[in-house]
C-alpha cells in the first residue's frame, strides 16, 4: 500500500469519527468531522479536471488557515495534483514571483485576502482559474469572474480517487528566505507520510487520538509543521485559528475548545505570557510545541509553573520541517527540575529517522562531545535531496553527498541534545573571535523587564564587528541595568556595545525574526561611534 495522503486520509476518516475539527473565521465558528471532511476533500479531487488541472499540475491556495483550506491540503493531492501553499504575509512581488516560479494553474483564494491579491492578479499570467474560499467577508470585485468553492463542490460524486505514485509530488512549499530568495521544497506523498507518523512518536510529537491541536502555524508554513497530517494519522482534533491569532483570541480557543497541544513559534508564546492567562484558561493545556527561534529558559519556567511543558524543536522548511525536539532521556530524570528544564532550552534530539553530523569547515565529521563546533548537516527520508528548480548554485552549494547543509552552527553534547550557536550568517566576528546573537538574545529574554531582543553585528573600527542588542522593554530598565545582567552570564567581551530600545522588532512573514531586514534597518545605524536614536 502507498505511503499517500490518501492513505491519511482514509485512515482519518476510519479511526476520527469523533474527533472534532474547528474552523474560525469572519463568518464564526464551524465544525467536522474526519469522515465529513473525507467526504468534501474527495469532492475537491473529482472537481479539479472542470478547472482545467491534470496530475502533476501546481494548484495555489492563498488563505489563512480553515476548514476548507484543509480540504484543500488532502483534495489536491489525492487528485495527483501538487498543493503549492502561498505565503499570504510575504510582500505582493514576492507572492507573484513564487506563484510564477511554481507555475501554479489555478489558485484558491480566501474572501477575505481577495483585496491583497488583487494587487497582483495582473502578474499572475499563469494563473487560469480562481476559486474563493467563503469566509464570511465579500470578495474583491475583480474577483467577481472566479468560481465560488461551495458551488464547485457542490453535487460532485465523492468516490474514491486512484491512487498516486508515494514517490510523486503532493506538496510545493517556499522557504521563508531569511537569508536569500524563497526556494521551492518539494514533498512526495511517502515524505509527508513518514512525517506525519513521525508525529506520533512517543519521543516526537507523541500525538495521540485523545489529543486536540491548535497549530498556529499557518499551513503555508512547511503545512503547519504537518501537524493537520499528523492529526488524521492520531484520528485526533484539530482547531485552525483563522485570521486572528492575537493572544487574547489564542487563549480563548484553547480554553474554549479544550486543547491539549499547541504550537508555535516563539513570539506567540511571549505575547500569550504577558496576558498571564490563568489555571482556567490553561486547564486542558499539556504542552507547546515551539521553534523557529530559541526559546528563552525563563519563558520555559514560567509556562512550567503553569503545568504547561514547553518542548523547543528544530528544523526547517527543508525538513518538512521536523528535525529535532526537546525530551527529557530516561537516564537524565533523576536530575533536578531546573536541570530538566534547561533541557527544553536545547535544541532537543534528533526524532527517529534523522541523522545529524556537525561537520568543520574543511569537511571533517566532529565528535559529538559537546564542544566541537560546526556546520549542522541533516538527512532522512523527509528531508529534501535538492531545490525545486532555483535560480543559483544551491544545489550544488547546499547540499554534500547526500546531506543538507543547514546553515546553522552548533554542537551536540554527549547525550544527544544539540545546542546551536547561531546560523553561520548571524554569527558576530569580534576581533577574530565569535560571539552567538542566539545566547545573547536568550540571556537578555531572560530579564523581567524585557519582552524581546534581537543581537546583530554592527561594524568597528577596531574589531572588525561587535554586537548590538535590539530590545523591545516591558518595564521599564536601562542599557547598564541590561549590561550588568549579561555580565555574569557571557565573558565580558561579549556584552554588547550598543543597546537600543525599539517599539517592535521586524518579523518574517511565519513570524520568526528577521535579521536580515533588522541589520538593513539598523547595522549602519548602530556602529560603534554613530550617533543612536535609542539608549547606548
Amino acid at each position: 500500500m502507498p505511503l499517500s495522503v490518501g492513505m491519511m486520509l482514509r485512515r482519518a476518516a476510519a479511526t476520527g469519527p469523533h474527533a472534532r475539527l474547528v474552523g474560525v473565521t469572519a463568518a464564526g465558528r464551524s465544525t467536522r468531522t474526519w469522515p465529513e471532511l473525507a467526504r468534501r476533500a474527495r469532492q475537491v479531487a473529482a472537481a479539479l479536471p472542470a478547472l482545467g488541472v491534470a496530475p502533476g499540475d501546481r494548484v495555489g491556495t492563498f488563505a489563512w488557515n480553515s476548514l476548507c483550506h484543509l480540504e484543500l491540503c488532502y483534495g489536491v493531492p489525492i487528485a495527483g495534483a501538487v498543493l503549492q501553499p502561498l505565503n499570504v504575509r510575504l510582500f505582493p512581488d514576492q507572492v507573484a514571483a513564487i506563484a510564477a516560479h511554481a507555475e501554479d494553474r489555478v489558485v484558491f483564494v480566501a474572501a477575505s485576502l481577495t483585496a491583497r491579491l488583487a494587487e497582483i492578479r495582473p502578474k499572475l499570467t499563469g494563473v487560469r482559474r480562481y476559486v474563493v474560499l467563503p469566509d464570511g467577508t465579500e470578495p474583491h470585485p475583480d474577483f467577481a469572474d472566479a468560481v465560488d468553492y461551495e458551488e464547485l463542490i457542490a453535487g460532485v460524486a465523492d468516490d474514491e480517487p486512484a491512487e498516486v505514485d508515494e514517490w510523486a509530488a503532493a506538496c510545493l512549499c517556499y522557504t521563508g528566505g531569511t537569508t536569500g530568495r524563497p526556494k521551492g521544497v518539494a514533498y512526495s506523498h511517502r515524505s509527508l507520510a513518514l512525517h506525519a507518523m513521525s508525529g506520533l512518536f512517543a519521543d516526537s510529537f507523541a500525538i495521540r487520538e485523545r489529543d486536540v491541536l491548535l497549530p498556529l502555524t499557518p499551513l503555508f508554513h512547511a503545512t503547519a509543521w504537518g501537524m493537520p497530517y499528523s492529526a488524521a494519522l492520531a484520528g485526533a482534533g484539530l482547531v485552525l485559528a483563522g485570521q486572528d491569532t492575537s493572544p487574547q483570541a489564542v487563549v480563548r480557543l484553547i480554553r474554549q475548545e479544550g486543547v491539549t497541544v499547541a504550537a508555535g513559534v516563539p513570539t506567540f508564546w511571549l505575547a500569550v505570557d504577558q496576558l498571564a492567562p490563568t489555571a482556567e484558561d490553561f486547564a486542558t493545556l499539556q504542552r507547546v510545541l515551539c521553534g523557529g527561534a530559541a526559546i528563552p529558559l525563563e519563558l520555559i519556567q514560567r509556562y512550567h509553573r503553569r503545568g504547561v511543558s514547553m518542548q523547543q524543536g528544530w528544523g526547517m522548511t527543508e525538513m518538512s520541517p521536523s528535525g529535532n525536539l526537546t525530551i527529557v532521556r530516561g537516564h537524565l530524570e533523576g536530575r533536578p527540575e531546573a536541570e530538566r528544564l534547561a533541557l527544553h532550552a536545547t535544541q532537543g534530539v534528533t526524532t527517529a529517522g534523522v541523522e545529524l553530523r556537525v561537520v568543520a569547515p574543511t569537511g571533517e565529521v566532529l565528535p559529538h562531545d559537546g564542544v566541537a563546533a560546526g556546520e549542522i548537516e541533516v538527512r532522512g527520508p523527509w528531508v529534501t535531496a535538492s531545490y525545486y528548480r532555483p535560480d543559483d548554485d544551491a544545489n550544488d552549494t547546499r547540499f554534500r553527498d547526500g546531506w543538507l547543509r543547514t546553515g546553522d552552527v552548533g554542537t551536540v553534547d554527549p547525550d544527544g541534545y544539540l545546542h546551536l550557536i547561531d546560523r553561520d550568517k548571524d554569527l558576530v566576528k569580534s576581533g577574530g573571535e565569535w560571539i552567538s546573537s542566539i545566547e545573547l538574545e536568550n540571556h537578555l529574554m531572560d530579564h523581567e523587564a524585557v519582552a524581546q531582543a534581537m543581537v546583530i553585528a554592527v561594524p568597528h573600527p577596531v574589531w572588525g564587528e561587535r554586537p548590538a542588542a535590539l530590545v523591545v522593554a516591558c518595564a521599564p530598565v536601562d542599557a547598564n541595568a541590561l549590561r550588568a545582567h549579561l555580565l555574569p552570564r557571557v565573558p565580558s567581551w561579549w556584552v554588547p556595545d550598543v543597546v537600543e530600545f525599539v517599539a517592535e522588532l521586524p518579523t518574517t512573514a511565519t513570524g520568526k525574526f528577521d535579521k536580515k531586514r533588522a541589520r538593513a534597518l539598523w547595522r549602519d545605524r548602530l556602529a560603534v561611534g554613530t550617533p543612536s536614536g535609542g539608549e547606548s
